[in-house]
Parts: structure tokens; C-alpha cells; sequence
């Protein structure tokens, strides 16, 4: 900008000319000329001599050059977004009687690759000035989505062609690529997602992947947590809360690479989506969506359209009454879709619309049959009643209990099932006259016989291994029997037990206890040997089965114990039993080396373990060696 005098002096000039101008006939035009180039060259930002009569009068209101190049652009995005929504159209129709109303846009298909090509040109200059426009981004996305790909003749049958042509993959593509990294919680980025994944299914896919892919990354990572803090994966819990449809392919998604693949990251994964989902749904404004967009939430049958009945039974808390009229449903749907498909490949009763995969999303039903295997009793009540005599009901709910195990292990071949039945019906035999042993040894002040329950379910594990009726070693399911088993045992089970069993769990692998050793050996090899030579993986899996064993705990108790006092202990009666096997786990894991993934790794363990520590209620206060092994995962982290 020039000096003050100089400018003063052009202003004196040129008020002076302006004068005179009314007193007399002739004016010296070039000399005016003259005097507005010169003001011109003052007050703008460019050296260029321009005469620019609005540039000059948005300089004397004190606009800056870049505001008013911020201010055209604006202008000019927000005439294209006026545009782009003033094509949507709707309108019927007709040919005779014949009527069909047709939603979409004015723009033809052709015409509109023309549209986004121009577009994408327009968030490329406006992304180089530093500008992200998500209004023109979600206008093009959203006309697109509703541009007609149907074909009309003159008898109005609509002819739906979904192929998208080689042109429009790499304009998506690049419109993608203006996408904000942010995902913010407002209404218009989420329809901007979902428009995406409407556009190219192959977007949902490749953000389920990346969330799976994470997961497996972070073992030690609470996800149902993560799934609402990170702001990236919540955003995809919303679109899928607010898409039936999207929530349907992601089921069928991650229940089909389930199958291919077999395993539990991918199980866990679906669980927790259908779990977030319906969460979502049951308090919208927890998740940082306001009352208005929350009320447009659908209603939770539409997510599940196929066997919404079992679904409304699954989604109830749990409860013994409630499991049976579970098990009567899945038996008269079963009985029906093998009736129905007697000559018909069986491959859909395992398919994304069966029984067997809602079952599969709500595997608490699953821990809960195998508590029923047991005599359970939690504090003053027994979970499956009690008779006239004060007696617990086990037998009917214990049978039920092994066939829905069963039928979840292997939901296709009958025969295999009744067999897996009768095995389990056995297993619950072994468990309450084991329980019962050692419930009167307590009760006559005698010595509880070490670990009794684990060598009877030891020699079980032997026995179905032996039975090769289905891969023991690959099935997900089976060895989370185990998990119930222990909860329901809890006071049955000693230490030693539960660590024989958890790694069994962990790893497939069935280590020697003490008591099954002959005793005329002079070296036995204690448990804490058998650690030293596991891998990495090994002992990730098995301080990670500990954490599951907690959660999966804390859900039940909280779901069929009253009181919350009583379900704490239950929780902690159990991290008793399992923090001598947790702790050599993690200590063992400590070292081993750093490798490219050993940071966030360590940081999840600090944090899971922080975690654990406090579920139920601390009960681990001047537990020197869990102090100090949490002292070293923290000194790890700087």
C-alpha cells in the first residue's frame, strides 16, 4: 500500500476534478482516466495498473483481495449446489392407465458423467485455495445416486441396468478423493458416507476390511470401546445405524468371510457391529447425535428381516424361561428348513439369512447353555429355579442346554448333532456330581479334592477329540464351551485347573497337570516351564482369553443377577482364579523383542490391563506382583 500523502494527494486531485466538472462544460477526460487508474493501482493488492470499479469500492469498505476471491468462490459453489438440487425431480408417468412414478433427476446418465467430470474439476481448484467443499461434494454424490438408471418403453416396463460403465469407476473415484479424512457426526456427512457406499458397494467393504484389519492388529484392544472412540469407526456404526440395507450386506459381509475363513476376529467383528448397531438405536443422543437426527432411526425389525421373531427372543435378557422358548423356535425352524430342503443343498441353513447366523451374533446365549451344564448357583438363587423341595431344576434345561451347543457346533448334520448332544449331556453329568463331591467335602470341613473338575473335563476334551465328528482343533465355537464351564465352576475349579483350561482355550493344546503325572516321576515339569517355551502368539492368546473370560462374565452377571453387588463378585471371585495364569502370560510376552507393532501394543496392554484390573471391584490392592507388572508395561511406554 502507498504512503498516506500520496494517497491524500490522488484523493485532493481527483475531488477537485469532480468539482469542476460541475462548473464547467468540459472535462479533460483523459486527465480522469488518469486519476482512477492511479487510485486503483492504491488501493489493490496487485502491482498491475487495473481500472476495476467494484474492486476499487470493496477496498474503500476495507476488503482485502483474498477475501473477495474467497467470497466469488463461494458464490460460485454455492449457485453449482443450487443447481444440482434443482435437478432432482419426481413425477409420474403415464401411458394409458398405466402409471409409474419415477424419482430422480433431470439430468440423463450421459449427460451427468459430463456434470461430475466438471465437478471434480471445481473441488480440485477449490481444494489447491485451501478450501474443502462438502456442501458440492455431498450435492454431486447425491444427484447421482438419484439419477435414473432405468430404461422406459412405451408400455412403461422399466428395464434396471446396474453395470456401471469403465467411465464412471474413475470419476467416483476421484470424487472420492476429495472426500474430508473427518468424518464429522452431522447429518450431511453421514449421507455422504453413505452415499459412497451406495455408489460403490466396494467403499463398505474396504471400511469393514480396514476396521477387521485393525482389530487383528490391536489383539489387546477393548472393541466395543474403540468401536465408540475412535471417531473414524463410530461414524461407521452411525451409517450403519441410519442404512438398513448397508447393516444387512455388512452381516452377510462378515458372516460369509466367517465361513471361508473361520475366524473368531471376524466373529467378533459382526458381534460387535450388530451389538453397536442396536445400541445406537436404544440411546441415540450417547452417541453424539442430536434429538432430531435420532428420532429418524428406524425401527430395529427392519435391520433384521429375516427371522425378526428369533431375533426379538435373542435380543431379551437372559433368563431360563427365555432360553427355552429360544430353543423351541430354532428346533421348529429347523425342523422346517429340513423338511423343505430334503433334496436341496443345505448350504442355506448356514447362510446369512438362517437361524444359525442370528445365533451367531448373540453368542451370550451360547455362554449361558454352558452354565446350564453346570449346577450353577450365584449368591442365594439358582439361575434355572428350584423345585418343591428346594432343589435346583437341572435336567431339563441341562439337556436343552447340550442340544443348542450342539446344534450351534454343527447346524447342519443331525446325526452329528444328537451325538455332540449326548456328549454334552455327559460333560454336564461329570460337572455336577463333580460339583457335588466337592460341595460335601467343603461342607464336612474336609480337603476339597485338587483340581476334581478340570481332570473330568480334561478327559471329556480327550474324548470329543477322539470322536473326529467335527475339526475340534478349527472350530471357534467349541472351545468357548470352556469359558461357561468356568464361570459356572468357579468355585469347583482350582487355580491350577483354570490354568490348564484356559490354554486349552488359548491355543487348542492340553498341558499335563500335576495330579495326572505318575507320581513315581522324580522330574515333573510344573506349568510355568511349559510357558517358557511359547511364542509370541501363543501367549498373546492366552492373556487375551483372560480378558474375554472377564467381559464375558461381567455381561452375564449383570444380565441374570439382580443385584449388581452380587454379579461383582461373581466377577472377581473369577479374576481370583485366573490372575496367576494371566500374569505369566504377560510377563513371558514382556520379553520378548520390540518389533514394528510392539508399541501399540504395549499401550493396549497398559490400558486392557488397567481395565481388567477394576472390573467387578479391585480386588488386587498391594498385589505387589500385579503392581509390578503393570509398573513394567508402563516403564515400557517411554
Amino acid at each position: 500500500m502507498s504512503s498516506l500523502p500520496e494517497l491524500t494527494g490522488v484523493f485532493s486531485s481527483l475531488a477537485s476534478r469532480i468539482g469542476t466538472r460541475n462548473l464547467e462544460t468540459e472535462i479533460d477526460d483523459q486527465s480522469d482516466d488518469v486519476l482512477v487508474a492511479a487510485l486503483n493501482q492504491i488501493l489493490n493488492l496487485s502491482e498491475v495498473p487495473r481500472v476495476r470499479v467494484l474492486d476499487t469500492a470493496l477496498s474503500l469498505m476495507c476488503f482485502t483481495a483474498p477475501q473477495v476471491l474467497e467470497s466469488v468462490i463461494d458464490c460460485s459453489v454455492n449457485t453449482i449446489v443450487s443447481v444440482l438440487s434443482s435437478s432432482l425431480d419426481c413425477k409420474v408417468l403415464r401411458s394409458g392407465k398405466l402409471e409409474v412414478l419415477r424419482v430422480g433427476v433431470s439430468i440423463s446418465g450421459h449427460d451427468y458423467l459430463e456434470v461430475m467430470k466438471s465437478c471434480a474439476d471445481v473441488l480440485k481448484q477449490v481444494n489447491e485455495h485451501g478450501i474443502l467443499s462438502s456442501t458440492l461434494l455431498h450435492a454431486v454424490l447425491r444427484v447421482a445416486i438419484m439419477t435414473t438408471r432405468f430404461g422406459y418403453s412405451m408400455q412403461l416396463t422399466p428395464i434396471l441396468n446396474v453395470q456401471p460403465t469403465n467411465e464412471v469407476i474413475p470419476v467416483f473415484s476421484k470424487l472420492i478423493s476429495y472426500m474430508p479424512q473427518e468424518i464429522n457426526l452431522e447429518n450431511q456427512g453421514l449421507q455422504t458416507r453413505l452415499i459412497l457406499w451406495y455408489l460403490d458397494p466396494q467403499n463398505l467393504v474396504k471400511d469393514v476390511s480396514q476396521i477387521l484389519q485393525d482389530a487383528v492388529g490391536r489383539p489387546f484392544i477393548c472393541l466395543n470401546e474403540e468401536l465408540y472412540e475412535n471417531i473414524e469407526w463410530r461414524s461407521i456404526i452411525i451409517c450403519l445405524a441410519f442404512s438398513p440395507l448397508m447393516f444387512l450386506e455388512t452381516r452377510a459381509l462378515l458372516h460369509r468371510w466367517f465361513l471361508l475363513m473361520g475366524l473368531a476376529s471376524v466373529l467378533e467383528l459382526g458381534v460387535e457391529l450388530v451389538s453397536m448397531v442396536l445400541d445406537v438405536l436404544l440411546r441415540p443422543m450417547w452417541w453424539g447425535l442430536s434429538a432430531e437426527i435420532g428420532s429418524k432411526l428406524p425401527f430395529s425389525y427392519t435391520y433384521f428381516l429375516h427371522k425378526h421373531q428369533l431375533f426379538r427372543i435373542l435380543a431379551r435378557p437372559l433368563s431360563c424361561v427365555q432360553f427355552l422358548e429360544l430353543v423351541h423356535n430354532i428346533k421348529n425352524t429347523v425342523s422346517h428348513s429340513r423338511r423343505k430342503l430334503k433334496h436341496v443343498a443345505t448350504t442355506s441353513m448356514v447362510d446369512h439369512k438362517s437361524a444359525w447366523a442370528m445365533a451367531m451374533n448373540f453368542p451370550e446365549w451360547f455362554y449361558f447353555a454352558a452354565l446350564l451344564l453346570c449346577r450353577v448357583k450365584f449368591g442365594d438363587s439358582n439361575i434355572c429355579g428350584v423345585n418343591q423341595d428346594n432343589q435346583p431344576l437341572t435336567s431339563s434345561f441341562s439337556a436343552n442346554a447340550a442340544w443348542y451347543i450342539a446344534w450351534i457346533l454343527d447346524p447342519v448334520d443331525e446325526s452329528v448333532c444328537g451325538l455332540l448332544a449326548e456328549k454334552l449331556e455327559n460333560l454336564s453329568s461329570t460337572l455336577i456330581n463333580k460339583h457335588v463331591s466337592s460341595y460335601e467335602h467343603k461342607k464336612l470341613n474336609k480337603p476339597k479334592p485338587n483340581a476334581c473338575q478340570s481332570l473330568g473335563i480334561r478327559s471329556w476334551l480327550e474324548e470329543m477329540e477322539d470322536l473326529k465328528t467335527i475339526d475340534i482343533k478349527n472350530n471357534v465355537m467349541f472351545r468357548r464351551i470352556i469359558l461357561g464351564v468356568l464361570i459356572g465352576c468357579s468355585d469347583a475349579i482350582e487355580e491350577e485347573g483354570y490354568e490348564l483350561l484356559l490354554h486349552y482355550v488359548a491355543t487348542g493344546m492340553l498341558l499335563q497337570s500335576a495330579e495326572s503325572q505318575n507320581v513315581g516321576l522324580k522330574h515333573k515339569r510344573p506349568h510355568h516351564e511349559f510357558f517358557d517355551k511359547c511364542n509370541r502368539k501363543e501367549l498373546v492368546a492366552g492373556a487375551c482369553i483372560v480378558f474375554n473370560l472377564t467381559d464375558v462374565a461381567e455381561k452375564i452377571s449383570d444380565s441374570i443377577i439382580e443385584t449388581r453387588a452380587v454379579a461383582a463378585d461373581i466377577v472377581c471371585k473369577l479374576k481370583l482364579k485366573v490372575i496367576g495364569y494371566l500374569l505369566k502370560c504377560v510377563k513371558r510376552l514382556l520379553l520378548f523383542g520390540i518389533n514394528e507393532n510392539s508399541d501399540i501394543l504395549i499401550k493396549d496392554l497398559h490400558r486392557r490391563m488397567l481395565r481388567w484390573r477394576h472390573q467387578g471391584k479391585d480386588v488386587f490392592h498391594g498385589y505387589k506382583d500385579l503392581d509390578d507388572t503393570i509398573n513394567v508395561i508402563a516403564c515400557k511406554l517411554f
